[in-house]
């Protein structure tokens, strides 16, 4: 989508119950292989809450920065310190609509600006979450802060400003990117021959994206049928065997999504063979939508 307005180059927003994200590009996307050896980062992210004492569950800055160490950035920790590039932004909880007496959803924003010293402002990308009232009874907050955090948009921060800056990625192939990654991690199940080792992840941050990723994995799925990217169709072979449930049954869905009618051999065989009813349901309902027949 183009727009005509000073400096920005492109908009992207999903209007949908599901968006996942707007993404504003801020300079000409030419720029970006110049700056591909930018590694230093300062972050400059404000949270705010609208409960009592302002008080946050979580601490986002540190979990931004978390998010950027991961992906190999340099955090430069005083704003005076030399630094290619800064995440500037905001993360607020503000009272969302009432669900009973003194019982109010919650809903999250956090906007998050990269900028280089030299080049100015890049992109900015705004996520935001709300709670639905649920039949589980969870807490409103706490539905919208597991959105939150499973956002692809969020969950794959670092690796979107790491992917935008060092290889002029779009955020999609930066997804695509990851899940391929995730498929050849679960292939190779993590060993050592070291009996004290204990497996990489045991930091608070890396186990809660650990955690979130077979639900993060899921959104992202569902952010490519959202935004008609029919690139997420070769990896769905692949992404069955994932160790999650329902990211196989997602995957299952999606060739139905996209028409994908070279997948009825494959779907027939899961159908019949797959060991978790789930997914043979799922392959059942997605044959059916893509012959016109009833299951």
């Amino acid at each position: 989508m183009q727009w005509v307005l000073p400096v920005v180059m492109a908009v992207r927003v999903l209007v949908c119950d599901q968006v996942a994200a707007q993404v504003r590009y801020l300079t000409d996307r030419n720029v970006f292989p110049s700056i591909s050896t930018a590694n230093t980062i300062y972050v400059d992210v404000q949270a705010s809450s609208w409960k009592p004492r302002g008080r946050l569950l979580w601490d986002p800055p540190a979990d931004i920065r978390a998010k950027l160490i991961a992906v190999g950035f340099e955090i430069v920790r005083e704003k005076t310190q030399p630094h290619a590039l800064t995440l500037t932004g905001s993360y607020e909880e503000t009272r969302g609509r009432q669900f009973g007496i003194n019982r109010y959803g919650t809903v999250l924003t956090g906007t998050f600006r990269i900028e280089h010293h030299e080049k100015g402002p890049l992109f900015e990308m705004t996520i935001q979450e709300r709670a639905a009232l649920t039949p589980s009874g969870t807490l409103p907050y706490l539905d919208s802060l597991h959105n939150f955090l499973t956002n692809p948009y969020y969950h794959f921060l670092g690796e979107i400003v790491d992917g935008q800056v060092h290889r002029n990625q779009d955020a999609h192939a930066v997804f695509l990117k990851e899940l391929h990654a995730n498929v050849a991690r679960y292939a190779v199940p993590e060993v050592s021959d070291n009996p004290e080792w204990i497996p990489e992840g045991i930091h608070s941050m890396q186990q809660a994206h650990t955690l979130y990723e077979p639900v993060a994995t899921r959104r992202t799925i569902g952010e490519f049928v959202q935004a008609d990217d029919d690139r997420i169709v070769d990896i769905l072979p692949d992404l069955l065997n994932h160790p999650d449930v329902y990211v196989k049954v997602r995957s299952v869905e999606v060739f139905g999504d996209f028409r994908v009618m070279e997948a009825l051999p494959l779907l027939r065989d899961l159908e019949k063979n797959a060991k978790e009813i789930e997914v043979r349901n799922a392959s059942s309902a997605t044959i059916s939508r893509l012959t016109g027949t009833s299951p």
